[in-house]
């Protein structure tokens, strides 16, 4: 074969690799982005409760602005990259597993909130609330936050944020499925 025939092969092998994972990175990220807001969610029965609490809170785009988080705003961490990625892995293979293999309805959706320190991270909150620590700086409970001082979490004193009423809207589901 000769030069000028090996040249072409090459830049046509690179043109298709640079191709190849532009495609890929775009199918990623777009499943990504499908899988982190709460109508994809809201596909499990088992969180319709908490996608229309969702939906009625601030963080729901019940605000003047109609500025919505996703899902993944807050229960899955925003350390670094690859923590949001395993995470985001991690946790739909477990809602996943749930709704296929498990009676959802059995949930004990009460002790779960009293969890909630466990999937709602502090570095979600933080990404969006940048100007947070500044913000409060006359609030002597953040004041402690930001200095280390006290070993709580956002979600231990807001315990409501991102999902409004949703005791309510539990109980409602509860009822409404028991009859």
């Amino acid at each position: 074969m000769d030069k000028k025939r090996k040249g072409l092969y090459l830049i046509g092998g690179l043109i298709a690799a640079v191709m190849l994972a532009t495609i890929s990175w775009m199918v990623l990220e777009t499943g990504i982005e499908i899988s982190s807001k709460a109508d994809f969610c809201g596909t499990c029965h088992s969180m319709e409760p908490m996608v229309a609490s969702y939906k009625a809170s601030t963080h729901g785009g019940n605000n003047p602005r109609g500025i919505m988080s996703a899902c993944t705003d807050c229960h899955v961490s925003h350390e670094n990259v690859y923590t949001h990625f395993i995470g985001k892995a991690k946790s739909g293979t477990h809602d996943i597993w749930v709704t296929v293999f498990t009676d959802e309805m059995n949930n004990d959706w009460q002790a779960l909130r009293e969890k909630r320190e466990d999937y709602v991270y502090d570095s979600g909150c933080l990404t969006c609330h940048r100007n947070l620590e500044n913000a409060t700086q006359d609030t002597k409970e953040h004041d402690n936050y930001f200095a280390g001082l006290i070993d709580a979490q956002c979600v231990t004193c807001h315990e409501e944020v991102g999902h409004s009423n949703l005791n309510r809207y539990l109980l409602e589901t509860k009822y409404r499925t028991e009859r």
